[in-house]
């Protein structure tokens, strides 16, 4: 299929700046999990379940960076 500039949309959304910027920091934490967990199993090692919690939680926005990682330090630290 060839995509180019004489197509036209077939459909067009329209979300508010503050939407838009809370889909781009969506997206944003989900590049930034996913590079993360790609570059611990570049290691060959594999992240524990409670990492993937934080990591998961990180990535839907339930969770601050900062907040996963005092979280896990924590939980190692028991």
């Amino acid at each position: 299929m060839f995509v180019g500039a004489h197509r036209r949309p077939e459909v067009v959304v329209v979300v508010s700046v503050e939407q838009y910027e809370a889909l781009v920091r969506a997206a944003a934490r989900r590049e930034a999990v996913a590079e993360a967990l790609a570059s611990v199993r570049a290691e060959g090692l594999e992240p524990t379940l409670d990492g993937l919690e934080v990591l998961e939680g990180i990535a839907s926005g339930r969770m601050e960076q900062d907040e996963g990682i005092a979280a896990l330090r924590a939980r190692h630290q028991q």
